[in-house]
């Protein structure tokens, strides 16, 4: 613990289910905000607007896009930790960067061009992080250790139900986009606003230096080490995240179920991860709390997700597909859950827990980019996209290697 944060107002000793149902909601808002869009709308949009270089077009916009939320994560959270008034210093960024979201979805809708879709890519990711930045530094700030687990789990199965909306929702109005889009404001809203319009900070701490950008927070060698893991577990995430409608529209009709679209396999595919994904996420986070540890729950997240990866290569008959995802969606609800945990636990300085978060976020934001440009670098060589998710599968074995290096407490 540093001399700044020791002077850190110390959190509750307990939160009401109020606030844990509450912040888990919110962050369901927070990702129905950006899976449909990753999943299943930038690629419909890239299709329709490049046609067969689609996936290079979408190589582009999610990198350009991970670069640019990379550095707003980073940003938005410093700031938030500076921010003084009656609204407290995280509530004005979660309720502008929604209304810039909403905003920046309608310029995306409306995208006729791939330099449209590029900027309105850039557009949104500034926005959703400015929401999500300061919405993640909430934990920290507010919640003890003893609930990490428990608030992050509720965090956790915010992304199996954003893909179970888009899977469920967002795919069934594929007849017009206008639809698609709107769809996911008014859901988002829902979600965000009823617990970013009433939770109460603690008051600001002061903080004695000028604002000014920092990556102080990788000198600690355990952050430094779970970034580095972050990093390469993200990677593998967002390869299945942005190739797996691709992917399925390039198999053969047998890795699908016999009369069905590959979006619908797509959506099947989704809800099976999604239901898996939460039940492993909320069981992995309580019995973390109740072990008080995390490494290893991380780490076995992180060898899952590389075996079904693995397996997405490998058993392209029907039900393998299946298998694949439901091995994925389980490991991944196991990995996010406790990684969030691991990550609020292990800050260095509460003073400013948006600033390094936003650091970690970075580890995040980051494979929205690494893994595209790495895709593309790939498919640019001739190689198909198997290759891709081959990599990825290593990445993430890489991810739960690197976390063995992670020091123990003194």
């Amino acid at each position: 613990m540093t001399d700044a944060t020791a002077g850190a107002p110390p959190p509750p000793t307990h939160r009401s289910r109020w606030f844990v149902l509450g912040y888990g909601a919110a962050q369901t808002g927070a990702f129905i905000c950006f899976i449909p869009l990753l999943t299943l709308l930038l690629p419909q949009k890239a299709t329709a607007i490049a046609g067969a270089d689609k996936a290079l077009l979408l190589s582009l916009a999610a990198m350009l896009g991970g670069l640019t939320a990379a550095g707003a994560n980073f940003l938005f959270g410093a700031l938030s930790d500076r921010t003084r008034g009656r609204f407290g210093r995280r509530r004005p960024w979660i309720l502008s960067g929604l209304a810039g979201v909403a905003a920046s979805l309608a310029v995306l809708a409306f995208a006729g061009s791939p330099g449209q879709l590029v900027l309105a890519v850039v557009l949104f990711q500034i926005a959703v992080n400015a929401l999500y930045a300061p919405l993640t530094a909430v934990v920290p700030d507010m919640v003890p250790d003893s609930q990490k687990g428990l608030i992050s789990a509720w965090a956790g199965a915010a992304l199996p139900v954003a893909n179970l909306f888009t899977a469920l929702v967002v795919s069934r109005l594929s007849g017009w986009s206008g639809a698609q889009f709107a769809a996911v404001v008014l859901a988002a809203a829902l979600l965000i606003l009823p617990f970013a319009t009433r939770f109460r900070e603690p008051p600001p701490p002061i903080l004695p230096a000028p604002f000014r950008p920092s990556f102080s927070a990788l000198r600690d060698r355990r952050f430094r080490v779970l970034f580095a893991s972050r990093l390469l577990a993200e990677s593998a995430v967002a390869v299945n995240t942005l190739y797996l409608l691709f992917w399925l529209q390039a198999l053969p009709a047998a890795g699908a179920p016999e009369g069905w679209s590959a979006t619908e396999t797509f959506s099947l595919l989704l809800v099976v991860s999604t239901l898996t994904a939460t039940a492993a996420g909320f069981a992995s986070g309580a019995l973390s709390d109740r072990l008080r540890g995390r490494r290893g729950f991380v780490i076995a997240g992180s060898a899952g997700m590389a075996v079904a990866l693995a397996l997405m290569v490998g058993w392209t008959a029907w039900p393998g597909l299946l298998a694949a995802q439901l091995l994925f969606g389980l490991s991944h609800g196991v990995h996010a859950t406790t990684v969030a945990a691991m990550t609020a636990e292990n800050l260095p300085d509460r003073l400013r827990a948006g600033r390094d978060l936003g650091v970690m976020n970075i580890a995040v934001a980051m494979p929205q980019s690494l893994a595209p440009a790495c895709a593309a670098v790939l498919l640019a060589a001739g190689l198909p996209l198997s290759a891709v998710f081959i990599t990825a599968a290593a990445t993430a074995l890489a991810a739960g290697l690197v976390l063995t290096l992670f020091p123990r407490r003194a």
